[in-house]
């Protein structure tokens, strides 16, 4: 796929929210392709490059695991240039024995990015975070954490259960909101909103698509 950027998204819980939100916040930066629901095995991603309209900027593919060397895998098909990592959790212990296996199942992601590419990392999950000495790309963090890159602060509660917050990155500061229910979407906005300052999105873009989010799957 000449001239379009690859964004893969992996994690232990979130990444289908997650894709769903790069998708959207992509889409206002130019034509994206992002399949419904979770296509993120050997025969799901294969259709999601099948399937995706010509004339595309963006693909964001959803990579899952069921154990080492998956996800290697899936990024020698997609060729991703741009991976982001939600978090690792205790989702496929049975099939790799430790969390620390699960980790560096994830991690493949991260090491399949070229120099030239972007790393989204959590930084409110230390796994996550730790790999970011696994490559030369350019890495973005995401999260509540006063360390993170793009992060969300003054977060407030609305009546309606969704999320006001400053979006805060690059020295702005951008008061937004997500329409979605769940203090976890705010962290899935977050890495949506780091994977639009990739793609070269303007802070104040991104915090206009963040108020424009749909719960998808």
């Amino acid at each position: 796929m000449k001239n379009v950027e690859v964004i893969g998204v992996t994690g232990s819980s979130g990444k289908t929210s997650t894709k769903d939100m790069i998708g959207q916040v992509l889409s206002h930066a130019g034509p994206t392709h992002s399949p419904i629901g979770s296509p993120n095995n050997e025969l799901g991603l294969p259709l999601t490059i099948l399937d995706a309209p010509l004339g595309i900027r963006y693909l964001v593919a959803e990579m899952g695991m069921r154990g080492l060397g998956h996800i290697t895998h899936l990024c020698s098909l997609a060729k991703p240039t741009i991976g982001v990592v939600t978090n690792v959790g205790q989702a496929h212990i049975g099939e790799v024995g430790s969390i620390e296996a699960i980790a560096k199942a994830k991690s493949e992601l991260v090491v399949a990015i070229p120099t030239t590419g972007f790393v989204i990392l959590n930084a409110d999950d230390e796994r996550v975070v730790a790999m970011h000495t696994l490559t030369e790309a350019t890495v973005l963090t995401f999260g509540f954490s006063k360390t993170a890159d793009v992060r969300a602060e003054n977060l407030q509660l609305t009546e309606f259960g969704s999320y006001n917050f400053d979006l805060v990155c690059r020295g702005e500061r951008i008061p937004t909101s997500i329409p979605i229910l769940g203090e976890h979407n705010v962290v899935n906005a977050l890495a949506a909103a780091a994977v639009g300052l990739a793609a070269g999105m303007k802070v104040k873009d991104i915090a206009r698509a963040l108020t424009t989010l749909e719960q998808m799957s």
